[in-house]
């Protein structure tokens, strides 16, 4: 398969010596930095922004001016970090475009280990690479014995590439990572996908079936095809239809955004559902998580949401808040470990801040 960029920006990460370096083509113009905040706090200049017009248009601005100075520094760090890990190609195009996936190990980890893991697709609403949002998420669960993979797929900012291309890819992530789960040292059974705003939609359609629910003369339903042992959103897209979803519904034809809507696809025998959001996330209305996750249990599958009263949009980076970080990470490992997926150590209870 050929991977065709987008004419006007590219960039293309690739493997050399052991490290990860970036090469930008000559003649293509660089992202624009972030723009700053002109001494105004985060929600003032938010309640100015939305109160100046409601239109899908100016939502994106917002959404693209929430990459401030300080997360750009944090992303730089976690991207070094990310390079120290083993980095392994997952697709190979045919014009030498690879993707590439990061795997975080636990200390001493070996191929019989049949560790329990988790796939980590990062958000930006598929216009930019945030590859550093779940480092260190993936850090901490790798100290539990938990590896975490994240891998790079294409975006709409960087190649021309249709949702349903994106939403595929991250499908194909998956049947890498769980066909190469023995090598890695992985356990098949136990690989947990996880996501943020686009990426937990990317998460719940690799957990979620294409068809609708189906149903013999004897009203047995047909069986599920193979999925992962568990889904977690970090403020994940649910529903394509509304409003604060316009960046990515707005990209597909009707009928194919109402067939890849979570929230028309949810039925009986689904992976549990971890969700959390931001009780202030002014982006992405937390109402659309709790939900999905009621829904979930009323299709009799295990669910829990969680909500940060007093969090906004970021409220699940490290860098941001550690005691929201702290918080949700332990009630995403306690519910985990009820689900049986990972087992209880006492390190999940020695906390981040003492």
């Amino acid at each position: 398969m050929y991977c065709k960029p987008r004419p006007d920006r590219l960039s293309v990460w690739r493997l050399r010596g052991g490290e990860l370096r970036k090469r930008e083509k000559e003649g293509l113009r660089r992202s624009r930095p972030g723009r700053k905040w002109n001494g105004k706090s985060l929600h003032d200049y938010l309640d100015i922004k939305l109160a100046r017009s409601a239109t899908q248009l100016h939502h994106e601005a917002v959404l693209m001016e929430l990459f401030t100075e300080a997360d750009h520094l944090a992303e730089a760090r976690y991207r070094k970090l990310l390079r120290e890990q083993p980095g392994f190609v997952w697709r190979r195009f045919s014009d030498g475009e690879e993707l590439m996936a990061y795997v975080f190990f636990p200390p001493g980890h070996r191929a019989e280990a049949a560790a329990p893991s988790v796939l980590f697709f990062h958000g930006g609403m598929w216009v930019g690479k945030s590859l550093g949002d779940f480092v260190p998420w993936a850090l901490h669960l790798a100290q539990q014995g938990i590896a975490g993979i994240i891998p790079m797929f294409r975006t709409c900012g960087d190649y021309e590439v249709e949702p349903m291309d994106i939403l595929e890819e991250g499908r194909e992530a998956w049947a890498w990572v769980h066909g190469n789960a023995a090598l890695l040292g992985l356990d098949p059974a136990r690989i947990t996908v996880a996501g943020s705003d686009a990426g937990g939609l990317m998460a719940l359609h690799v957990a979620l079936p294409d068809h609708s629910a189906r149903w013999s003369l004897f009203r047995k339903k047909a069986p599920l095809p193979p999925g992962p042992a568990a889904v977690a959103l970090f403020r994940g897209v649910c529903d394509l239809t509304a409003q604060s979803a316009f960046k990515l519904g707005g990209m597909m034809p009707p009928d194919q955004r109402d067939a890849v809507n979570p929230l028309r696809r949810v039925q009986r025998g689904l992976p549990p559902l971890f969700a959390s959001h931001g009780g202030r996330d002014r982006l992405l209305p937390w109402r659309n998580s709790e939900r999905l996750a009621e829904l979930w249990r009323k299709k009799k599958n295990r669910s829990r949401f969680e909500l940060l009263d007093v969090a906004d949009h970021t409220f699940y980076h490290f860098n941001v808040n550690a005691a929201y970080f702290e918080q949700l990470l332990n009630s995403w490992s306690a519910f985990m470990v009820e689900q049986g997926i990972w087992e209880y150590n006492e390190g999940m209870d020695a906390g981040l801040l003492g």
